[in-house]
């Protein structure tokens, strides 16, 4: 009787910290993605980024994340786990849709691109680059450390 418990106990508390965990997650290639028009994949992209920016937003010191680490921790970490899983599926979702744009030859690819680089992101190369750049302007990098470092992300 004690181990039908402890096992109910456990199911319980994992089952509490899946359901507890956010944000959404979105497919990465979707089956009528090739047949989507330009616009089509433009608004794609956008809601791709709002996902990115949902998850990221997640990560921060919320109010939602601070109670779940207060009263459940496993529901914090699940839900960190989750935003993590958020920004890598946004971040291949929006190269999907960028390459398809390309190979229709779309004339908004190069808005859509800029407005991709210069959303503030350090999960892109973009944003990992402009916060290596600063950090050497800073001095808290030599310029052999920011080279290096420069290498490793384009790489």
């Amino acid at each position: 009787m004690n181990k039908l418990i402890k096992i109910f106990f456990i199911l319980s508390i994992l089952t509490f910290a899946y359901s507890c965990a956010k944000p959404k997650v979105v497919n990465v290639i979707l089956p009528g993605d090739k047949e989507l028009s330009c616009e089509q994949l433009e608004n794609s992209i956008a809601e791709s980024q709002k996902l990115k920016s949902d998850a990221e937003y997640a990560k921060d010191g919320t109010g939602g994340n601070v109670a779940r680490f207060i009263l459940f921790w496993p529901a914090w970490a699940q839900t960190l786990h989750n935003a993590d899983v958020a920004i890598v599926a946004a971040n291949d979702r929006i190269y999907h849709l960028l390459t398809i744009m390309k190979k229709k030859k779309c004339v908004e690819l190069d808005k859509v691109e800029y407005q991709i680089s210069k959303t503030p992101s350090y999960n892109n190369i973009t944003g990992q680059l402009r916060e290596l750049k600063k950090m050497y302007k800073s001095g808290d990098l030599t310029k052999e450390e920011y080279t290096k470092a420069k290498k490793k992300i384009l790489d």
